[in-house]
């Protein structure tokens, strides 16, 4: 099997409709104005490291 990396907190914005990381302090900046809404978001997980073959 391939060794698979992953990084979580990555969240849904309702807002902007987007993905953004949310393991920082701060929501970050949403492009739909003010913070970040990741009301009923799940806590996704983004492969860091994949492998070619995957």
């Amino acid at each position: 099997m391939a060794n698979i990396t992953t990084q979580n907190n990555w969240r849904f914005c309702r807002k902007c409709f987007a993905l953004w990381f949310n393991g920082f302090p701060t929501n970050g900046t949403c492009p739909a104005g003010g913070a970040h809404d990741g009301g009923g978001s799940w806590n996704m997980y983004l492969v860091t490291n994949p492998d070619e073959r995957i």
